[in-house]
């Protein structure tokens, strides 16, 4: 076995060991989640992870992912630290991740100053319910966007109008407004979750915020094996799975099975300031 085996190997186990606490406090608090995204993929495909994957992705619906933020500030299990955009104005995400503690997962040199954790860590991501209406979709969308590019503060790659729309706000607005505006942006898109018979959409991307889902994606739920154990998932994986990646069963080109992250510094035992920044 060559060395980056033996790493990703490793990688798998502690990732796992992050979804069996996550899946042990949602279980012991009634709180819904599945599998997602290449997780889910690899569990339907491969029964495990993908050979060629780096992570671990789990959605929530957004009361529950909120019930989880409160739970983990309450009784945060020993040796995991769950963090959020609220917590580090430098954690550029719109969703949860939940580290293990004295672990480095190091994704870019940049990364090196920022003041969130830099463990090994699983994604989490909410839900939210969709606006009725073709207008209100819209502005939504706009919400949605909006919140994203002042939570990162780059563009997101779409190009076209988007792409020159986000130039010029990034351009025209004092980045000490960003977070300030993300979150107002955010709070604003979430005004249809009262709707429980909307669709859902997960605004991770802003080619996720045009993915809907059935409004009772989480309503059932059954447990299926990953990597030798078993854990939540939508019942209906086929849909959730077309509707992200179409025929899911076929397998990329060679070429394009690669790690996601592409990582430069990972360790097994030590937090990234535990470790000799000499090297």
């Amino acid at each position: 076995m060559d060395d980056m085996s033996v790493i990703q190997k490793k990688l798998w186990e502690t990732e796992q060991e992050i979804l069996d606490v996550i899946d042990k406090v949602c279980t012991e608090n009634g709180l819904r989640y599945s599998l997602a995204y290449g997780t889910l993929l690899g569990a339907v495909r491969h029964g495990g992870f993908i050979p060629w994957d780096d992570d671990v992705d789990v959605m929530m619906p957004r009361e529950d992912y909120e019930e989880l933020i409160k739970i983990w500030s309450d009784s945060a299990p020993d040796g995991f630290i769950l963090e959020t955009e609220q917590m580090y104005d430098d954690f550029f995400n719109t969703f949860l991740k939940i580290r293990k503690d004295h672990t480095t997962f190091l994704q870019s040199d940049a990364e090196r100053t920022t003041c969130h954790h830099k463990g090994i860590f699983v994604d989490i991501f909410p839900g939210d319910r969709l606006a009725s209406g073709a207008v209100a979709k819209k502005v939504q969308f706009i919400d949605f966007a909006l919140c994203l590019l002042f939570n990162r503060g780059h563009e997101s790659g779409t190009g076209g109008i988007i792409g020159f729309g986000e130039r010029v706000l990034l351009h025209i607005v004092p980045s000490k407004y960003y977070r300030k505006l993300s979150n107002y942006a955010g709070k604003k898109s979430r005004r249809w979750n009262d709707n429980r018979s909307a669709k859902l959409v997960f605004p991770c991307t802003i080619r996720d915020c045009k993915r809907y889902y059935p409004s009772d994606l989480f309503e059932h739920l059954e447990r299926i094996p990953f990597h030798g154990k078993d854990y939540f998932s939508f019942r209906d994986r086929h849909q959730f799975l077309t509707i992200c990646y179409g025929d899911y069963m076929e397998l990329p080109p060679e070429e394009e099975r690669v790690w996601k992250h592409h990582p430069i510094l990972i360790d097994f035992s030590r937090n990234y300031e535990e470790l000799d920044q000499s090297k």
